[in-house]
């Protein structure tokens, strides 16, 4: 990847039930890290919680789980993550890539 092609990557820090596309899109990273528990959250292709399970990234307590897709998770309507705030989640870092609609993807 060149320095310029990261303008094509957004990323965010979230803590609570976000949205973070509303278009096709792919996941690249996730980061989950939790407090003194184990913890849990879940990607969906969607754009709430009643889209379809992309992934489900779990951490044990104390620690980070680092998710990164080689060639990426391609969500064709948009990504939706839950976070278990009652499952000891101290925050997700995320990055993804919106993709065209139909560019290179049926």
């Amino acid at each position: 990847m060149q320095p310029e092609d990261s303008k094509e990557y957004s990323w965010k820090w979230i803590t609570v039930d976000s949205l973070l596309s509303k278009r096709p899109c792919e996941i690249c990273t996730v980061i989950l890290t939790c407090d003194g528990t184990e913890c849990y959250a879940i990607l969906y292709n969607g754009e709430n919680a009643q889209g379809e399970i992309a992934a489900i990234v779990r951490a044990l307590g104390n620690q980070s789980c680092a998710f990164s897709v080689h060639h990426h998770i391609y969500c064709r309507r948009g990504l939706y993550i839950d976070v278990e705030t009652d499952a000891h989640v101290t925050g997700l870092f995320v990055q993804w890539r919106e993709v065209p609609q139909g560019v290179g993807y049926p």
